[in-house]
């Protein structure tokens, strides 16, 4: 597919509302395919160990329940292996209260095994606040889930500093905001908080004008942990091949910097119990429909 790009980020989230006109109908054969497309698609890129990102709103309907969602998503990444399939919760943004409260039943009974984590996702600019996940993110770390957020790619560095302190996260999504700041450049390095870098989401989305203005380079040479991942690559036309060759670009061609971050993305992965070889690269899905 095609890289495209978005006049603005609200368009993007317009066109991915879960609500939206546009969205797809889909069900639970649908989720089985997709996770299945995905594993086949980690598979040719040579991945060892991949996190996928499961939005369960996408997949209710009538008749569906949250339960019937996760248990079928952990079915399918059961049997899989060469790469190991593992998945984390996603919270949209723009959720109800009663949907956090739902998912924190859900935590708080016990997650399907294979679910290492949770994250929150969405549009930042329209819901910077997360008080009403709060109850549920603390359920999961409770239950000893890695926690990640996306944070800082539209909004201001005050959504990564929630992230942290409200959300409990140890994984922060883009955070393109933190660049310049020195006070939250600390509190990164020093709390070992991995950045989930998305080179061409970020471009592609307008979160930074140009590639060669993306903070890529800055978290390194402040001692920020980061890994490379892929944001919506079946919509923007991305893989890690090719989000590995753009940061090529962004460091003058450091692949001992990019090998460093392979090291960090298997370091900081939530299934940390399971055995993988490196390379591990550290992909993700964020909220694709399928």
């Amino acid at each position: 597919m095609a890289k495209r790009s978005y006049d603005s980020s609200g368009q993007f989230f317009a066109e991915h509302a879960l609500n939206g006109p546009g969205r797809l109908d889909v069900d639970l054969r649908d989720l089985q395919l997709f996770i299945n497309d995905f594993h086949a698609e980690q598979r040719t890129q040579r991945v060892s160990y991949t996190e996928l990102r499961l939005s369960p709103r996408r997949f209710l309907a009538p008749g569906t329940t949250l339960a019937d969602v996760l248990i079928r998503a952990d079915r399918v990444v059961a049997g899989l292996a060469d790469p190991v399939v593992r998945l984390i919760l996603l919270l949209n943004r723009d959720s109800s209260a009663e949907f956090a409260d739902l998912c924190e039943g859900a935590i708080v009974a016990g997650l399907p095994g294979h679910f290492v984590g949770v994250d929150l996702a969405g549009d930042e600019i329209r819901f910077p606040d997360v008080g009403k996940f709060e109850r549920c993110f603390c359920a999961a770390r409770s239950a000893g889930l890695g926690v990640t957020v996306h944070a800082g790619e539209f909004g201001d560095a005050g959504n990564v500093w929630r992230a942290l302190d409200q959300l409990g996260a140890s994984r922060v999504g883009h955070a393109v905001s933190a660049m310049g700041c020195r006070d939250l450049a600390r509190r990164l390095r020093q709390d070992r908080i991995l950045v989930e870098v998305s080179v061409t989401s970020n471009v592609a989305l307008g979160a930074v004008p140009t590639l060669r203005s993306h903070p890529l380079p800055w978290l390194l040479d402040n001692g920020i942990p980061a890994c490379l991942n892929t944001d919506v690559p079946m919509h923007l036309g991305t893989d890690l091949p090719a989000e590995r060759q753009l940061a090529a670009q962004l460091m003058d061609n450091d692949w001992q910097a990019l090998e460093a971050m392979e090291v960090m993305a298997q370091h900081h992965r939530f299934g940390g119990g399971l055995a993988a070889p490196s390379p591990v690269l550290d992909p993700r899905i964020g909220e694709v429909t399928p």
